[in-house]
């Protein structure tokens, strides 16, 4: 059966007019339609930020995001000590971020929809869920770091806030619209700097001074015990423990499993003294398993046994982390615990190039970065399986022989 005449048309229009109501320009516009919004964003900032009373910092990102933004969330509660400072976060990091002592509040939000008209139910959702648990609290300022690589919705939250001073970060190099527009402030700066330096810089805007620009710990008393009973577990009586970070949200990014066990042979047959312990979620827990089985009494494995404070706190029990770009290498690397990091992406890459870990890398610590080999073109993607393990071997063995020293 054809179509009527204009079908094509008319569904044309209807497709690009959905397109437009999750655009910056289309929600800015609709969004008007709501007085209350539209009351609550035309009202003045104030004049001295360091006289904020209610300050919400928006993070709707991965558990690493959560970690490089520990130094600000510490300045942030040294430096407005009259502020109630409200987290928002997703779900899944919330009732760990419940511990952290320089939040108030917590606020966790979790989206999840069918494909049809996901982008419109998910607008609504978060308008919805703005209304519902931002605007009691009525923020006189809200923080959103963070780099978004592509437009994503959680700029559209910070609009919907309603907070009349709204301050994120955007490179004006990059030629990425990440929706800076939703916020008051977009500070321009650029890609290739680390995301911790640009936490302080974002509180500079503001008008504090942070200090030691270092990232920051915290865990409970409970955390800290289990983690202490579990390295004594996996020591097996030898004087350096080696935490192996298997999991990763992004497979591209995990290092083969026959790696790992190269690695834990070749080192342990230079250095006998040192035990192996695998670190991850659930999800990597037969990795762990299967090292176990390949080299028992000298791997141990962890996976998916631990809350995120108690494995926070394990973290600074290692003598050394060597494993993938996950949340637990930025957990190691702000409990000072030497990194070696296993980066799938090019060095030639161009800077700041999501993965780069001149932008998201280990920081404030002794680290070590192996990349694939030089010839690599810069365009290839991700790929941790791309590098090879004499590299680590040898960076794992020349961050113990410190350690050791130490």
């Amino acid at each position: 059966m054809s179509r009527l005449p204009g079908w094509n048309w008319a569904r044309s229009r209807w497709v690009n007019f959905l397109l437009w109501t999750s655009s910056v320009e289309g929600i800015m516009t609709w969004g008007w339609c709501f007085p209350s919004l539209r009351l609550r964003l035309a009202r003045r900032p104030l004049k001295d930020f360091r006289q904020a009373k209610r300050v919400t910092l928006l993070r709707y990102d991965g558990m690493g995001d959560m970690v490089l933004t520990s130094g600000m969330l510490r300045e942030l509660r040294r430096l407005l000590p009259q502020a109630e400072i409200t987290l928002v976060c997703r779900t899944p990091w919330a009732s760990w971020m419940r511990t952290c002592p320089w939040v108030d509040r917590v606020v966790d939000i979790e989206l999840k929809f069918p494909a049809r008209f996901y982008q419109q139910r998910r607008l609504a959702a978060l308008l919805s869920f703005a209304r519902r648990e931002i605007w009691p609290r009525d923020p006189e300022l809200l923080l959103q770091p963070g780099t978004l690589y592509w437009y994503f919705e959680s700029r559209a939250l910070a609009w919907f806030t309603g907070a009349p001073a709204r301050f994120c970060w955007e490179d004006p190099d990059w030629d990425v619209d990440t929706g800076g527009r939703f916020h008051t402030h977009a500070l321009p700066l650029a890609q290739s700097l680390h995301e911790t330096e640009k936490c302080f810089r974002m509180l500079e805007a503001i008008g504090l001074s942070p200090s030691g620009r270092k990232l920051d710990t915290w865990w409970t008393d409970a955390d800290a015990q289990q983690a202490g009973e579990m390295a004594s577990r996996a020591r097996y009586g030898r004087r350096q423990l080696v935490m192996l970070g298997v999991a990763s949200s992004e497979t591209p990014k995990m290092w083969p499993q026959e790696r790992y066990l190269k690695l834990v042979r070749e080192v342990a047959r230079q250095r006998p003294d040192v035990a192996f312990m695998t670190i991850g979620g659930k999800d990597v827990a037969l990795t762990g398993d299967w090292l176990v089985a390949q080299e028992p009494g000298l791997v141990h494995n962890a996976c998916g046994q631990l809350g995120l404070g108690a494995v926070w706190a394990l973290t600074a029990l290692c003598d050394l982390y060597v494993g993938n770009d996950t949340g637990i290498l930025h957990m190691a690397a702000a409990a000072r615990t030497p990194v070696v990091m296993i980066c799938g992406m090019p060095l030639t890459a161009r800077p700041g190039t999501r993965g780069d870990p001149r932008h998201t890398g280990p920081h404030d610590t002794v680290s070590r970065i192996i990349y694939p080999p030089p010839e690599t073109p810069a365009d290839t993607p991700v790929n941790a399986s791309l590098v090879p393990c004499a590299p680590v071997v040898a960076a794992t063995l020349e961050l113990l022989a410190l350690s050791a020293r130490a």
